[in-house]
């Protein structure tokens, strides 16, 4: 990657609401885990803003992320400038990851496929965020969480009240559903069949996401 400045406008985001699926291009080098802070920061606020700018969605659940590097190979196999392939993927999920971004926790990541090729018309880097199920792709706007523990929160879109106090009583219901069936001796891995099918999230890895309590429903 060069030294000249990284901005939004070196990021090419598509959004694909109905597929699940958000696609980002760019003709920039992702950068390395290794990297100075400022290039890093750099390089990571530009890709965040342009995140922001171009998608109003947020992925839900697990999430498989694909990744192709345009690189020269002689600068791949003959220098010692290039990043692994592996150091540029974590500050690319970090820039994503956050309340306008697309994803919640970067623990959503299911499965990486990273690989890079030697350029043809294009040089930098292709990457797809792709939902398991399309349908864990929601709106970002107002969403929010349900806290039922600290190990255990789970999601409330954007509704009414009365609406969401209707998911919250579900989710209570399914808990105790689950904590009954243990109680009866009953396995875990029979026993979390009734659990949501809405995957819960740490309080600890929510950051500015609001959590509010279930005592409040």
């Amino acid at each position: 990657m060069s030294s000249s400045v990284v901005t939004e406008d070196d990021f090419e985001v598509r959004e694909f609401r109905g597929h699940g699926r958000v696609d980002i291009l760019s003709a920039v080098d992702p950068v390395s885990l290794q990297a100075g802070p400022v290039r890093k920061a750099g390089f990571k606020d530009a890709l965040a803003s342009a995140v922001r700018t171009a998608t109003t969605g947020v992925f839900t659940h697990d999430v498989e992320v694909s990744l192709v590097w345009y690189i020269e190979e002689s600068r791949r196999y003959q220098t010692h400038l290039v990043a692994d392939i592996d150091n540029v993927l974590k500050p690319i999920l970090d820039a994503v990851t956050g309340l306008d971004g697309i994803m919640i926790d970067d623990n959503q990541v299911q499965s990486i496929r990273a690989s890079w090729m030697t350029p043809g018309p294009r040089a930098g880097f292709e990457l797809q965020f792709t939902a398991l199920r399309a349908d864990d792709y929601l709106s970002r706007e107002g969403l929010s969480f349900v806290e039922f523990g600290a190990d255990r929160c789970y999601l409330l879109p954007r509704a009414e009240r009365s609406v969401q106090a209707v998911i919250v009583r579900a989710y209570r219901e399914a808990l105790a559903g689950h904590r009954h069936m243990l109680d009866t001796g009953i396995s875990e891995d029979v026993a979390r069949s009734v659990l949501p099918s809405v995957r819960p999230f740490p309080r600890a890895r929510l950051g500015q996401f609001e959590v509010r309590r279930q005592e409040d429903f």
